[in-house]
């Protein structure tokens, strides 16, 4: 068997600032391989006209090739959606589908990680 190299990717991803839930879902995004085209689609983002003050409460993220966040900037709905190709109202839906906001989700998900944090199940049950 071969092993497959994957070859680093710059990306950047949009994120929505659930207050509803506090927490924050990942919508969805893009990546690159070139720097240089990451950089180019970066600064072609626009800002949200109203910055943190857009009710929307949507951030772009810029990663870098371990998936860190560089720097990120409030954008809108619109921008979101003409990126992305639907609606906010569904990409929300599905992330927060995808998103476990509290201990008890994450283990109902992923319940091997009650066994390897086991602090974290008895959290969850109390």
């Amino acid at each position: 068997m071969k092993s497959i190299d994957k070859t680093p990717v710059w990306c950047i991803a949009f994120t929505f600032a659930d207050e509803e839930n506090n927490g924050f879902v990942t919508l969805g995004g893009a990546g690159w391989e070139s720097q240089a085209e990451w950089e180019a689609q970066w600064a072609a983002l626009p800002v949200a006209p109203l910055g943190n003050d857009d009710p929307a409460n949507l951030i772009a993220d810029k990663l870098d090739q371990a998936g860190d966040l560089i720097i990120d900037k409030r954008v809108t709905a619109e921008t979101v959606e003409r990126l992305l190709g639907r609606p906010l109202g569904e990409l929300i839906a599905e992330g927060r589908a995808r998103t476990p906001f509290t201990i008890s989700q994450a283990l109902e998900r992923h319940p091997e990680m009650a066994a390897e944090f086991p602090s974290l199940a008895a959290i969850a049950q109390s």
